[in-house]
């Protein structure tokens, strides 16, 4: 994906709160009960992550790490 398929899709993700206009947003669950809503620049990054990373495991533990879960 490239990064500006990435905005293209963080832009439409985050362009309304209406369930009519966006009938799902992504969010992150760790484990079973703990988890959090992403805001549009977290998905952005998250998306870039799984586009391009080479060690996604360590990038997504960091990742986590930063939201603070």
């Amino acid at each position: 994906m490239t990064h500006e398929r990435i905005k293209q899709v963080a832009d439409f993700f985050y362009s309304s709160d209406d369930a009519s206009d966006v009938p799902l947003r992504p969010a992150i669950i760790t484990g079973q009960f703990s988890g959090a809503d992403l805001s549009k620049r977290r998905c952005i990054q998250l998306l870039k992550i799984l586009s391009d990373s080479e060690d996604l495991k360590s990038d997504l533990k960091h990742f986590l790490e930063d939201l603070e879960i």
